[in-house]
């Protein structure tokens, strides 16, 4: 029987996802929240999507468009959540009443903690039995919404890494999502190892505030990857990464470099951040955030880099530089994002030792 899939965001990454669906022939409906009725209702109205870039110039049909959660999901099999991390929870709260046994929810991506955090709300609310939560390492594409029912697609990722709480449905959950991602997925260990390779945490955060000046002053105008990522900026990238991966071996999981999956996700050339910052194709005509306070610094900080010094710190791991990146972000964007975002003790990992946070993560709240 072909799989049904709702689609949870009409944003770059839901639309994407939504007019990708369709123009392979796989049903989907699109949902986004009541508050956000401006945004789908052009795609009502237009009654199509458009994409364009590496997929080609297709326009599709639009799916079906609401902002009624229990239409959207009550006969999905799959749900595709693809809203930003802060939004994790507030949709997994709205969607929780209507779920069933034998739907699968997919964050994609889970940025650090979303599995974790979405299955808890779940749990609380009843409605986690025979329901699977798994989560994407990242976006299946690079994209950005380029026109109201117009998503431009600069990159497709191969062999996405996917992990289900608790790691024991990894296997129903790779079954049941066969062929609704569009390169293929890769069944990552658990979900310790998706979120810790949360990439955006380690492309954003860093060049957008060794860039502050530069934004402020052009209301970013200017390639953020290509042109933003200096040496010294890559260097500075290079060492935030090193504390994230020394958390990703303190778990028995394998280290992996930002710069090692820029090649494997994307196919990018070249040997040092800089370099494949410098000439990715994938990210050219990306350009920089117009104001300071973007999702780059109020998302990939709190719901990135914040839960992954937590983390460490529970492990007695430094993160000298992440927590420095945290600490200027903190202090340009006036506010305590530590406050606001996810910590060991959130995602259910206090008080644990690195073997006993992996076994939370395979056998799950049982």
């Amino acid at each position: 029987m072909p799989v049904r899939v709702a689609v949870l965001g009409a944003g770059n990454g839901g639309c994407a996802i939504a007019a990708d669906l369709v123009r392979r022939g796989i049903g989907c409906t699109l949902f986004d929240l009541p508050a956000f009725e401006a945004v789908v209702a052009p795609i009502r109205e237009a009654g199509v999507l458009r994409l364009t870039g590496v997929l080609g110039d297709v326009t599709v049909a639009a799916p079906p468009v609401t902002t009624d959660m229990r239409e959207a999901v009550e006969d999905a099999d799959v749900i595709l959540v693809a809203v930003p991390a802060f939004a994790q929870v507030t949709f997994a709260e709205a969607c929780a009443p209507f779920l069933r046994e034998g739907q699968v929810v997919v964050l994609t991506p889970g940025s650090t903690g979303g599995a974790l955090a979405v299955a808890d709300v779940l749990r609380r609310a009843g409605r986690l039995e025979g329901v699977a939560v798994a989560e994407t390492l990242s976006l299946p594409f690079a994209c950005r919404k380029v026109g109201p029912v117009h998503v431009h697609v600069s990159g497709v990722k191969d062999d996405l890494p996917i992990a289900a709480f608790p790691a024991s449905a990894n296997g129903r959950v790779a079954s049941v999502l066969e062929g609704v991602f569009p390169a293929g997925l890769a069944l990552a260990a658990n979900v310790l190892e998706t979120s810790l390779n949360n990439l955006n945490a380690m492309a954003h955060p860093v060049p957008a505030l060794l860039n502050a000046g530069w934004i402020e002053t052009t209301g970013g105008d200017f390639r953020f990857y290509n042109d933003g990522v200096s040496p010294s900026v890559a260097r500075a990238m290079d060492a935030a990464d090193r504390d994230r991966l020394a958390v990703v071996a303190a778990l028995g999981l394998r280290p992996v470099p930002a710069t090692e999956w820029d090649r494997r996700l994307y196919g990018l050339v070249g040997d040092t951040t800089y370099e494949l910052n410098r000439d990715s194709w994938v990210h050219r005509d990306i350009r920089a955030p117009k104001e300071l306070r973007s999702r780059y610094l109020t998302e990939d900080v709190p719901f990135g880099l914040v839960p992954i010094a937590s983390i460490a710190h529970e492990l007695g791991i430094a993160t000298p530089t992440i927590d420095l990146v945290v600490d200027l972000a903190c202090l340009l964007l006036g506010e305590d994002l530590r406050a606001v975002g996810r910590t060991a003790a959130s995602l259910g990992l206090a008080g644990r030792t690195a073997a006993q946070m992996v076994t939370f993560a395979e056998v799950g709240f049982a």
